[in-house]
């Protein structure tokens, strides 16, 4: 059966929020929690990109699951370049996770501000990447594309040998023929936190 690899990119400024969006409280516990813990339910393993505070971020998650069978299948990798954008930890998080991966397998790359998306969300991924030939998979709400996405190992060698100027949506627009949507009624899988406006609006 395929592996599927939980990819979190937690390592960017969280400048616009004005706070650390990773361990931002969302339900009573930090927004990376929410993530992993249902990341954990359809993943293998599970790989956290770090940049800034990466460490109170590696040292703080260490602490939340401290004697828990999850940190077994966790690990981190930092971004030393985090600064230059998004694109840059999705190039050094694909990197480390690529020597593991077989070809029927998928990475399931997820943005650290999207801590409310439902568990069904997860599982309609991993059922469709397990049952799948396509190298792309995307959720869709109302046909508008979301998170997180699936992507196999011939997308994420294509990712990791381009240009560091190049970006993850115009390099998917190369595999547009290989795209699966699933459309899904969860609304917050376009529903990116950025700000403390956004956060008051859909972490009701």
């Amino acid at each position: 059966m395929p592996k599927i690899f939980g990819l979190i990119l937690a390592a960017g400024y969280s400048s616009r929020m004005d706070d650390f969006k990773p361990l931002m409280l969302y339900d009573q516990k930090p927004f990376i929690e929410h993530i992993i813990n249902k990341l954990a339910a359809v993943c293998d393993e599970i790989l956290i990109v770090t940049g800034f505070n990466g460490f109170v971020l590696e040292d703080s998650v260490k602490v939340i699951y401290q004697g828990k069978p999850i940190l077994k299948k966790m690990d981190f990798v930092h971004n030393k370049d985090f600064a230059k954008g998004m694109f840059s930890s999705v190039q050094v998080g694909l990197k480390e996770l690529f020597p593991e991966m077989q070809k029927d397998d998928y990475v399931m790359l997820h943005l650290v501000d999207q801590p409310h998306i439902s568990e069904v969300v997860y599982e309609k991924l991993a059922h469709k990447a397990r049952n799948s030939t396509r190298k792309v998979i995307l959720p869709s709400y109302e046909k508008k594309a979301g998170h997180p996405i699936m992507l196999s190992k011939s997308v994420v060698e294509k990712i990791i040998n381009a240009p560091a100027s190049d970006n993850l949506r115009d390099i998917l627009r190369n595999f547009h023929d290989e795209i699966s949507y699933i459309e899904i009624s969860d609304e917050s899988i376009v529903q990116d936190v950025n700000t403390q406006e956004e956060r008051e609006r859909y972490l009701k």
